[in-house]
């Protein structure tokens, strides 16, 4: 699986241990939810800065959303 992939399965992963829906997500984060879809499908590798203000609004550390990447 490429770097596209994992990174939009582990958002899938974390939004719904939230209990979140990718609008809601959305609106946390304040992108659009297109843009979530996009990121969950791995049409888009959104860009470290994106994926900091991801883990903001899931609540997350870098770290924590990393760590599967690791193992």
């Amino acid at each position: 699986m490429d770097l596209s992939k994992k990174i939009g399965q582990r958002i899938i992963e974390l939004r719904k241990s939230k209990g979140l829906s990718q609008e809601q997500l959305a609106a946390l984060a304040e992108v659009h939810e297109d843009y979530i879809g996009k990121i969950e499908r791995g049409e888009r590798t959104p860009s470290i800065k994106k994926i900091f203000t991801l883990t903001v609004a899931l609540e997350i550390t870098l770290e924590e959303f990393f760590k599967p990447f690791n193992q």
